[in-house]
């Protein structure tokens, strides 16, 4: 290959990595979650609707959790979210403490996909807890306390806290106390003992693991096999780390489970591709882990779009149940002012009865009305705070992304000047680009923050409400200047205006400010 060959196939690799926005391969990749749940011999199969009778509630909860699972499994995050509530409103009507350990972990295990910790611990530990309390009582109950316990482990392994994270995986084997082998468990402690540098013992721990899955053709062989990928990479083995990346992209691609594995699958394919020097192919991959990404969290994906809709049609639901609320509350008066003209017909002891009874009735209707509409609310802060913190992680990564250009933009510089000009045209185009995308996100999602913003500070330049929205999101001046492509220089100088035209004091926080707008 020539010397100017060469240099082209640098700048496509760059453009690619422009194009590729959140997912170049040297952008900061947030490791997909929803993997580490699965049992090693969960196979969810779809299933007709099933007839379910109004009064059969077990029968519709149990539908609803398998709904779930099967929609999760397949990528499908907002309708396993819509069933997890619907089954989560009338298990807790119901008391169905059984069926509630496994919704509370479910709707855990949702937030932890987009990074909602606080969310995703307070209900993986719920549901820990309701499990050890009836686990005496119900033998269901204390099976379902070793998924509880691998929920949280690889909660915390995702946190990089491997070291709690094996403390809750050794209690999966205390509880289970069974002769036959978790291999999913083993696997996860594979993982944490990889990153902890005890290379030989992972080794051991996901072989092990690796055969009894396969045995069983359960879905969690192909996170088995990921893993065993990192742990070939960590060993400079390249061509072993491609080969089990592959297994693993084949198997989910044929069964179609842990589809939120394939982009990362395809980018950690495609960053071996460029160390063994096949360029060509490691810009096919990396178009290919963008096309999966965009499929499952991308602006345009019908997935995001139903997520996009949710505020709407939960909007609307609102408006419908207090609709039905001031209809309830007319018929009281109504059959109250009935029951006064029956007063002189039945006595005074008829009446009081047919009043407690009606009321009693009402007061249970409208309490259940009631905590329908604070789990909805409840689900459409959810989904807004999911959307902001999406544009965060988005933003970073084109930091990250910036800084790679950077690098590789001084070495074509100094290798060939000619075509470092031609290439810094293009890349100022795709910058803005990138800007008006991100720009175009941040205003879907926080309809009216400029609106307020220009109402009340009138004399804000265009450059600094960019600035403005990049302090909503909590970003610091470092990481600004890298968005901006600007100096660190300015970006203070840009804020130390936005300070002065917002009439803050010395004493006054810029960030908060902004945030509570």
């Amino acid at each position: 290959m020539n010397i100017f060959s060469l240099k082209s196939n640098i700048a496509l690799i760059v453009f690619l990595l422009i194009l590729n926005g959140e997912h170049g391969i040297f952008a900061q990749k947030t490791e997909n979650k929803s993997s580490s749940y699965s049992s090693s011999y969960l196979k969810l199969k779809t299933k007709p609707k099933e007839k379910v009778l109004a009064n059969d509630s077990v029968t519709r909860v149990k539908w609803l959790i398998d709904q779930s699972d099967i929609n999760r499994y397949s990528g499908n995050y907002d309708i396993a979210f819509d069933h997890l509530w619907e089954a989560q409103i009338l298990a807790e009507q119901k008391n169905y403490k059984e069926y509630l350990v496994e919704i509370y972990r479910d709707i855990g295990i949702l937030y932890d996909i987009y990074n909602k910790d606080s969310l995703a611990i307070s209900y993986l530990q719920k549901a820990l807890r309701v499990s050890k309390k009836n686990a005496v009582t119900s033998s269901y109950i204390k099976d379902q306390m070793v998924s509880n316990y691998f929920s949280i482990a690889t909660f915390l392994r995702d946190r990089k806290e491997y070291q709690k994270a094996l403390i809750y995986l050794d209690s999966c084997y205390t509880v289970h106390q069974n002769s036959q082998e978790l291999p999913y468990v083993l696997t996860d402690q594979a993982y944490c003992n990889l990153q902890l540098g005890k290379l030989s013992k992972a080794e051991k721990q996901l072989k092990h693991s690796r055969i009894i899955l396969e045995e069983n053709n359960a879905p969690y062989t192909a996170v088995n096999l990921y893993f065993t990928g990192d742990l070939k990479k960590e060993k400079y083995q390249y061509d072993s780390a491609l080969f089990y990346y592959q297994r693993s992209l084949e198997i989910i691609e044929n069964s179609k489970v842990h589809t939120e594995l394939k982009s990362d699958l395809q980018q950690k394919i495609a960053e071996l591709n460029i160390i063994k020097g096949d360029l060509y192919e490691a810009i096919t991959n990396l178009k290919a882990s963008k096309t999966s990404n965009d499929k499952l969290f991308g602006a345009t994906s019908k997935h995001n779009q139903r997520l996009f809709e949710i505020k709407n049609k939960y909007k609307t639901k609102l408006e419908e149940n207090k609709a039905i609320i001031s209809k309830q509350e007319s018929v009281i008066k109504q059959k109250n002012k009935d029951l006064s003209n029956l007063l002189s017909l039945f006595g005074i002891t008829l009446l009081i009865a047919i009043g407690i009874y009606v009321l009693f009735y009402q007061r249970n209707k409208f309490k259940r009305l009631t905590l329908i509409n604070n789990h909805e609310i409840e689900k459409n802060k959810a989904v807004l705070e999911v959307k902001n913190k999406e544009l965060t992680s988005y933003a970073l990564k084109m930091v990250k992304m910036e800084e790679a250009v950077h690098f590789l933009d001084a070495t074509l510089k100094i290798k060939s000047p000619k075509q470092h000009k031609e290439y810094l045209n293009q890349y100022s185009q795709i910058n803005n680009d990138a800007w008006h995308e991100f720009n175009q996100r941040f205003t879907e999602v926080n309809t009216q923050f400029y609106e307020v913003l220009c109402q009340k500070y009138p004399d804000l330049t265009s450059t600094e409400l960019k600035h403005c929205a990049l302090i909503k999101l909590n970003f610091n001046s470092h990481e600004m200047s890298k968005i901006l492509n600007i100096s660190l220089r300015s970006v203070h100088t840009s804020r130390y205006r936005i300070r002065k035209k917002l009439g803050l004091t010395s004493n006054s926080s810029l960030t908060s400010h902004i945030g509570s707008l």
